[in-house]
């Protein structure tokens, strides 16, 4: 089992906070909501070499004041305590919740990458270094799916056309939208006439319908070949996605339900869902995540990995994660061979605040075997910053 804490980090020179507003590019819109921009918290940690890792702490962009106060207080205790060479542990962060775990993803993602170019940096010329499975980084591609937002069905059935074009072989359209059944069956028929019946087609209602609608909405779709429905039912409805899965045939995926290591065993204890939606982010970083892999795997259920629209930072960091994990290659039928990941998100934000962007390349990404800063990009989007020194 993966181990509950990351080892404890090189003697660290300097640590920095550094504390983000990054605009959308247009409003991002779900069935749940609206917001305008990602707010976020990147953490850069540098070992005596000059080594340098970076992390990131991203809350639900719906988060209130009073939660996204307890992450700045977070941040702000963990980075002298870093400096100092002190590494808050696992159960401690738990207890703070949602500021907790975000923080704890940061830390987390910092501190395997900084494992990471210290092994470049000492590793003989040739060798490859071996720190976990994301060791072969640089040759490592993740496969990634395409986002048609709303809109009706011939703006759909075009972004969807242009995405296969692009090489992406895995569509996720976003509904909960729609007033009627029969809207959204139009929409997948448009979408479906466009693209033919190869690429895989997920919908996602983001938690907009009840337990009827839910019911007869999955079975009027399934004719359209759906790899499976994420979120129809709230996210506090594990109870209702159990009946449903009872009552379809098409897979049902949890997103906003997985918001912890806990609700995700909750979920899987209760049979609610085919697949869980984790995010890095929402549940703690690599170790929390491979533990909810590992009791999924255990249920007969699939992970697919996805972003909280964090910046280039936090995507480098999901990316890592997606390679340890092996892409999650567990299930037969039309979860198999290999899931798609929600990973092409960095295009949503102005900027993705890296000085090289991850590239999407016929629907997959690599690996990073590091990422910089694009420094005047941060320096433009910083609301604040502070470090300590080792």
């Amino acid at each position: 089992m993966p181990p509950s804490d990351p080892a404890a980090p090189p003697r660290l020179a300097r640590v920095e906070a550094i504390h983000v507003r990054v605009p959308f590019r247009r409003p991002l819109l779900d069935a749940s909501g609206e917001f305008t921009h990602r707010r976020s918290w990147l953490l850069r940690v540098v070992d005596e070499a000059g080594n340098e890792g970076l992390g990131e702490a991203a809350l639900n962009p719906f988060a209130t004041d009073v939660t996204t106060g307890a992450l700045d207080r977070l941040i702000r205790e963990i980075v002298p305590e870093l400096a100092a060479g002190r590494l808050p542990v696992w159960p401690e962060l738990a207890a703070e919740g949602e500021p907790g775990r975000a923080a704890m993803a940061a830390l987390d993602g910092a501190i395997a990458a900084l494992r990471a170019a210290a092994g470049r940096a000492t590793a003989p010329a040739g060798a490859t270094t071996s720190a976990g499975a994301a060791a072969s980084a640089g040759a490592e591609t993740i496969p990634v799916c395409a986002v048609i937002t709303f809109g009706g069905p011939h703006a759909g059935a075009d972004a969807a056309a242009q995405a296969v074009e692009l090489g992406f072989d895995t569509l996720k359209l976003r509904a909960g939208f729609e007033r009627t059944t029969d809207q959204l069956v139009e929409r997948l028929r448009a979408l479906r006439a466009a693209v033919g019946p190869e690429p895989r087609l997920r919908v996602d209602a983001g938690g907009a319908w009840d337990l009827e609608t839910a019911a007869e909405r999955i079975a009027a779709i399934e004719p359209s070949r759906i790899e499976y429905v994420e979120q129809p039912l709230a996210a506090w409805d594990i109870a209702g996605h159990a009946a449903l899965r009872e009552r379809v045939e098409v897979p049902i995926a949890l997103d906003e339900s997985i918001d912890s290591e806990g609700a995700a065993r909750a979920a899987l204890a209760e049979g609610a869902g085919d697949v869980l939606v984790v995010k890095p982010a929402r549940v703690g970083g690599l170790a929390a995540t491979m533990r909810i892999v590992e009791a999924a795997s255990a249920a007969g259920a699939l992970v697919v990995l996805g972003t909280y629209f964090e910046t280039g930072v936090g995507m480098a960091a999901v990316l890592r994660i997606a390679a340890a994990m092996g892409a999650g290659r567990t299930l037969e039928g039309p979860l198999a061979p290999e899931p798609a990941h929600g990973l092409a998100t960095a295009g949503l934000l102005v900027h993705d605040l890296l000085a090289v962007p991850l590239p999407i390349v016929k629907g997959r990404m690599a690996v990073p075997t590091r990422v910089t800063l694009d420094e005047p990009e941060v320096d433009r989007y910083t609301l604040e910053r502070f470090e300590a020194r080792g």
